[in-house]
């Protein structure tokens, strides 16, 4: 297969908490490396306000000139508000993200060597969201037995050998320093991923960087979780991007993070896996 690099950003939550030097320097990077994608896996907005999504829009159409972009909602995109446990308008949860960012929800884009597939996991609050924690209201997110259906069947339509992508907002795996789950389905939608058929999984929401490859029954998935690019890390540390290199044989994930000091992003740690 034709060597990939993928640019996975997340969570850069366009209002107070953005961080407008490492935005302009991820701008730069566009303009200095090249990417056969650019991932946003979700939460562009702070309060779904439309001078966030307007910021927001102007930074997609910026990326788009340098390469093909997947973006998913996360839950910051989404006004639950309008549609409380099924009451209101489903459409209204949306209206601004697709008025701003894309009409499509759950895209699919295919580029030579790979096909990414898009889920919304950022629901609101719905009778499938509520779990047992009270701090899991319209935070978590939720993927329903439908939309693993869906993601599989654009990955069995994907030509033989491609790298099979999939993104959406919430974390799939348990946070290092949360310790929380971001689907309701906790660690059930781990299952549920590998039985798509995806090789790698990109997700953000935790505002921690964490990589891991999981194994089951024989089927090897990378999960990368990526951080923010805001003021609030958790625990405090700096906002980084993901830069992912993928050959026939290897995925490789390179955590790059904020330096104040040099003003740019460096590479702090990377993790490579067998496909």
């Amino acid at each position: 297969m034709t060597a990939l690099r993928l640019l996975h950003l997340s969570d850069l939550h366009f209002g107070r908490p953005s961080v407008a030097a490492q935005i302009e320097e991820v701008e730069n990077i566009l303009d200095r490396e090249k990417f056969s994608a650019i991932v946003i896996s979700g939460d562009l907005s702070q309060r779904s306000r439309s001078r966030e999504f307007d910021r927001a829009r102007s930074f997609l159409e910026s990326c788009e000139t340098h390469a093909p972009v997947m973006v998913v909602p996360g839950n910051h995109d989404v006004a639950w508000w309008a549609c409380p446990l099924g009451v209101g308008s489903r459409e209204k949860m949306y209206e601004r993200y697709r008025r701003y960012i894309r009409e499509d929800l759950e895209p699919v884009v295919r580029i030579p060597g790979a096909t990414l597939v898009g889920l919304n996991s950022a629901q609101g609050i719905q009778p499938y969201t509520l779990t047992t924690r009270p701090r899991d209201l319209s935070v978590v997110g939720a993927l329903r037995a439908e939309q693993w259906a869906s993601a599989k069947k654009s990955f069995d339509a994907a030509p033989a050998g491609d790298l099979k992508v999939l993104v959406f907002h919430h974390n799939l795996l348990r946070g290092d320093l949360s310790n929380r789950w971001g689907l309701a389905s906790r660690a059930a939608g781990i299952e549920s991923a590998l039985g798509t058929g995806a090789d790698l999984v990109l997700c953000g929401h935790d505002h921690d960087e964490k990589v891991d490859q999981i194994s089951v029954g024989g089927r090897k998935m990378v999960v990368a979780c990526a951080s923010t690019l805001t003021n609030r890390v958790r625990g405090g540390g700096p906002g980084a991007i993901n830069f992912i290199d993928v050959d026939a044989l290897t995925i490789t994930v390179n955590d790059w993070e904020w330096s104040e000091k040099i003003g740019t992003f460096a590479r702090a740690k990377w993790a490579r896996y067998t496909r």
